[in-house]
């Protein structure tokens, strides 16, 4: 039987030589984790839109590493890694949320009376949450994950020596199917009605996205465009979900202020306005899910690489 790098030679699909899976996760795992601790020790050191933005990208790249290690070790070595890290980065969420709130109102201030004030609402938010970030952030500790990742790092390199190649990579692809497919039963219960099955969806893509941009240096079939396309594919989901996001702080800021009855009416119906559009940008472009995965090239080998690790 021919071995996985002929057939993909003969199927004239390029991956990478060798397709060491298991090494390419070791050397991410240390790599990101290296990064994620950095990013985080800037934003601890001074504190600033950008270094949040840093610190959030290291943590969803490292994330997605460790998810993909489900394919090789038991969930119960993955679990804590994951639990400290998704904690981590759920203190970011408040306040990058109203900075995302902010940009939204900010342009509709030239023409909705309301707006005005419920900037003015927001910038106050964005003040004490940047104050309870920021306090958050300097009290956060790495040593206990990083002690994680390392013994996740040797039992990757353990597993490494009893694992054939052609069968580490075949695990791979499938736990990347195994994503996409949760993809696709979100997606086949969309409902343009209930924004929730549309976040949904765009949860488990997000995972999915950044499953593949980890693997990508051993695809090169998941090309630069392609992997641009799934950016923007998961922006059409995400723009819905902040301009919900934005919906229920306005009803809050409302609830709590006096304002003209008609000019909140106008500033709620923009905002509805708004969301619907979105829904509507991205129901047009929704089928494009399936063109996603596998990326062109990869379908054979896919299959032909199945059969080889049997």
């Amino acid at each position: 039987m021919k071995s996985v790098t002929q057939e993909q030679d003969s199927l004239g699909v390029r991956l990478a030589p060798a397709g060491d899976v298991l090494k390419h996760l070791a050397d991410s795992l240390h790599t990101q984790s290296r990064r994620y601790r950095k990013r985080l020790k800037g934003c601890q050191e001074i504190f600033s839109k950008e270094a949040v933005h840093d610190a959030r990208v290291e943590a969803r790249r490292l994330l997605a590493t460790i998810e993909l290690l489900g394919a090789f070790l038991p969930e119960r070595k993955l679990q804590k890694a994951r639990r400290v890290l998704k904690q981590q980065l759920d203190r970011f969420d408040p306040l990058r949320d109203t900075q995302v709130q902010l940009i939204y109102v900010t342009r509709m201030t030239r023409v909705f009376p309301a707006a005005q004030a419920f900037r003015e609402w927001l910038l106050k938010r964005q003040a004490r949450f940047t104050r309870q970030t920021r306090q958050a952030i300097k009290h956060l500790k790495t040593k206990r994950l990083t002690r994680r990742l390392v013994s996740l790092e040797w039992d990757l390199c353990r597993r490494r020596k009893h694992l054939a190649r052609d069968r580490a990579f075949a695990a791979a692809l499938s736990a990347m199917n195994r994503a996409f497919a949760q993809v696709a039963r979100r997606y086949r219960h969309i409902a343009a009605a209930d924004t929730k099955t549309i976040h949904r969806t765009r949860i488990a893509f997000k995972r999915f996205r950044y499953m593949v941009d980890a693997l990508s240096p051993l695809l090169p079939v998941v090309t630069e465009p392609h992997q641009h396309a799934m950016r923007g594919y998961q922006s059409m989901m995400g723009d819905i979900q902040d301009m919900e996001v934005l919906l229920v702080a306005l009803d809050k800021f409302l609830r709590k202020q006096e304002i003209n009855t008609a000019a909140a009416d106008r500033l709620r119906n923009e905002v509805l306005r708004r969301r619907q559009w979105l829904i509507q940008v991205y129901r047009h472009a929704a089928g494009k899910l399936r063109l996603f995965w596998p990326p062109p090239g990869l379908t054979a080998v896919a299959r032909k690489t199945s059969r080889s690790s049997r």
